[in-house]
């Protein structure tokens, strides 16, 4: 068997009893190589913010918090609105995490969002413009990884757009603008698999991560194109593992996104309904 150039946390043993299992379509947390851990959102967690959502992948757990201000535009897109992403590792969601600014770990996970949200053309910045080259609405979208048990990732894009779908406009905003609320053109979600060996899977656990060989983030929209695609780890995929990946992302973005967008749906009715 070949050995991993690696050193996992969990050592050489447990790298073989895990190969043992995927040999049978099986992961040591007792899941198939394609099922997610279970997932539960919660939205509105942070009552002062525009929008929020608390994602809980298996035990990762990922806060997402939307504020809307008004603001001068960049200088090159004067008819634009801005969006803005950040990702924090809380110092208490893993013992490797260490408070201060986001290290490369925090500044990959946030990319995945990013580039998904942005390059899938999620948002329509140039709806956003109040008064062009002057003031437009600016999007902190901020994220906060506060327990780390393994695929940050797609918990963060996950937790993402439900924070944005949820998210409403201050009232100076709404009335300059006209509506009450951001509308999302499309919906991305990130699917991250990790290879070990010969075996591709979907949501890597912690203790999978430490024996990873390449891990691809791929988000997709509800319309199966693809919006990014970051490979984090350094070790080979040939053209059948991009395109394996690409069809199983395409598949668990499906059923990761109507979760979504079930969950914001029923909040919202909810919501009415409270308001009535």
């Amino acid at each position: 068997m070949r050995k991993p150039v690696f050193q996992g946390s969990l050592g050489q043993d447990y790298y073989e009893y895990l190969i043992e299992k995927l040999k049978a379509n099986q992961r040591v947390d007792g899941r198939t190589l394609d099922s997610y851990r279970d997932l539960k959102i919660d939205l509105n967690v942070v009552p002062k913010a525009e929008g929020s959502a608390q994602v809980q992948l298996g035990k990762t757990s990922v806060l997402a918090g939307v504020k809307l201000t008004a603001g001068v535009p960049y200088a090159d897109t004067p008819d634009e609105g801005v969006l803005t992403v950040g990702l924090d590792l809380a110092p208490f969601a893993h013992p490797e995490f260490q408070p201060g600014p986001p290290d490369e770990k925090a500044v990959g996970w946030g990319r995945v969002v990013d580039r998904g949200i942005r390059e899938g053309k999620a948002i329509d910045l140039g709806s956003l413009v109040i008064e062009e080259g002057r003031k437009v609405v600016i999007i902190w979208l901020d994220l906060t990884l506060i327990n780390h048990e393994g695929n940050a990732q797609d918990a963060a894009s996950i937790a993402a757009l439900a924070a944005l779908m949820s998210a409403r406009f201050p009232e100076e905003i709404a009335s300059a603008l006209g509506r009450d609320s951001l509308e999302l053109l499309h919906f991305p979600v990130s699917v991250t698999l990790g290879k070990i060996s010969d075996f591709m899977l979907v949501d890597p656990s912690i203790e999978e991560e430490d024996y990873l060989d390449s891990e691809l983030s791929v988000t997709s929209l509800e319309d199966g194109r693809i919006s990014s695609m970051q490979k984090i780890l350094s070790g080979p995929l040939n053209e059948e593992d991009v395109m394996k990946a690409v069809i199983l992302a395409k598949k668990k973005g499906d059923e990761l996104r109507e979760l979504v967008l079930k969950t914001v749906k029923k909040h919202k009715s909810r919501a009415n309904k409270d308001s009535e």
